[in-house]
């Protein structure tokens, strides 16, 4: 439609500048407003130009949101349909910390609606709607990914902490190297918001390792530590698969149970030079005392631990030293030995039980780990025997053959085997959580007779070994190879 012009109008119609026709008209006079014509003209211009004001007062400048050429809703404006998608994107990645992006082709177009007819699209909505990714930063072993996390700088980061909760090098310990023994890597990727953890959450992942569940079947003769043994894993981790199982509790052929295998995902491999104190510990010699009567025993001079400064190169893979060799040793307290004074005794029996050395009868060691607690007086009492470190439940067998004396609760000894070897030699055990023998059974060398476990007076889980000879109880130390 063409524009209307005041000027070209007046142009157009010369007449309309006339005096004479101006004055002849009924405006001419005082009430010219009066006019019909004039009323109607005025009503007919009033009436157009206040529907448009109406129009123009009500319409709102709202838009369609349209994604990748689909129509999905309305918003006020293209302002705020702006930042209604700015929203959704910070929401999705709101968990791990960072604000997700969208390859999605976004266009707004221009919708006459009247305000009151506006029903803008909400949030929840967009979100089905919006495809979104965040850059993450994957950890790789070869083709395999194995965690996603917020950036590839955090990933890096995450490595790093891996590795120093092994290594931790300070003035006695010299790390020379750090590597994983795996090809990992770090890349940058895109993945949903859903696949991205955050690093804490990685973190505890890798220390905890990858847990694999499997499903085993028990067989004929089997027990709890026989199970373990056969799947290389400890008593106790079989018995943690199995909520509500214990040692007592009794096991079938054809019974279904599980075990949860603990593998690392990453290895750590370490090497080094480490400067460590070790303890020299005291020999105990037993010399007879005529002075004193048969049995009766005194400490005739107080011994004390030596110490000494073992320096030695070291291969670590993540907290267990796989070799190591001594490059340097250096005596820094030298060990006092005790000596106890003793009646004369009526049999011959072993005069010395000096630590370390000496060895009788072919023992052999009821259980290889290391020693806790070693033989002879302790804050003004005798320990008679060795306490080898253990697992509840970890099996530990008869130092030599011989038979079962005594099987069943021993006091302080908790759960206690003694066997006897003949020619006046027998050994106890105890602190036991299971015995598997009973008194007068033969039993071999080597022969499983009970679990570990730490019954009677005992501060944690251990086996207390005793050697006896007529009676007396000597360093077992010197009876083992």
């Amino acid at each position: 439609m063409e524009k209307f012009s005041l000027s070209l109008f007046l142009k157009n119609k010369p007449w309309l500048h006339s005096k004479e026709w101006l004055l002849s008209k009924p405006w001419s006079q005082k009430e010219w407003w009066k006019s019909p014509k004039v009323i109607g003209g005025s009503l007919a211009v009033l009436i157009v130009l206040g529907s448009g004001g109406y129009y123009l007062a009500n319409s709102s400048s709202a838009a369609y949101l349209i994604i990748n050429g689909e129509q999905v809703g309305v918003v006020v404006n293209e302002k705020s349909g702006e930042e209604l998608i700015q929203t959704v994107l910070k929401e999705k990645g709101s968990s791990i910390g960072v604000a997700a992006k969208t390859h999605d082709e976004i266009k707004f177009k221009r919708a006459r609606i009247s305000e009151a007819d506006i029903q803008p699209l909400s949030e929840e909505e967009l979100q089905e709607k919006l495809s979104t990714y965040i850059e993450a930063g994957a950890i790789t072993i070869g083709e395999q990914t194995l965690f996603l996390l917020p950036s590839e700088q955090e990933a890096q980061n995450v490595l790093k902490s891996y590795q120093e909760s092994f290594v931790k090098p300070s003035d006695t310990n010299q790390i020379d190297d750090v590597q994983f023994e795996e090809n990992v890597d770090t890349q940058t990727v895109e993945a949903s918001p859903k696949e991205v953890i955050t690093a804490d959450q990685a973190l505890e992942k890798l220390k905890k390792g990858n847990i694999e569940k499997l499903e085993y079947t028990v067989q004929p003769s089997d027990s709890w530590w026989l199970i373990a043994r056969k799947n290389n894993m400890l008593t106790m981790e079989v018995l943690a698969s199995n909520p509500g199982a214990t040692l007592d509790t009794n096991i079938k052929p054809g019974q279904k149970i599980f075990l949860e295998k603990v593998s690392p995902y990453l290895t750590v491999v370490a090497t080094g030079t480490r400067t460590d104190q070790e303890t020299l510990p005291f020999d105990v010699v037993t010399k007879t005392d005529s002075n004193l009567a048969s049995g009766q025993t005194k400490i005739a001079q107080a011994g004390s631990d030596g110490e000494k400064d073992v320096t030695y190169t070291y291969v670590q893979k993540n907290d267990k030293v796989v070799s190591k060799s001594i490059v340097d040793e250096k005596v820094t307290k030298k060990p006092v030995e005790q000596v106890i004074s003793k009646g004369p005794q009526r049999t011959v029996v072993i005069a010395s039980a000096s630590r370390g050395s000496g060895n009788v009868s072919g023992l052999s060691w009821p259980l290889r780990t290391h020693i806790n607690s070693y033989y002879g007086y302790r804050s003004g009492s005798m320990h008679t025997g060795i306490d080898i470190a253990g697992n509840i439940g970890d099996p530990f067998a008869a130092a030599a053959e011989g038979k079962v004396i005594s099987a069943g609760w021993g006091g302080g000894y908790g759960n206690m085997i003694v066997i006897d070897h003949g020619n006046g030699v027998t050994t106890r055990y105890g602190h036991a959580s299971k015995l598997l023998v009973s008194v007068g059974q033969s039993v071999s060398k080597g022969q499983t007779i009970g679990l570990v476990g730490s019954t009677g007076n005992s501060t944690g889980p251990h086996l207390h070994f005793e050697v006896m000879v007529n009676g007396s109880t000597v360093n077992p130390l010197n009876n083992l190879p």
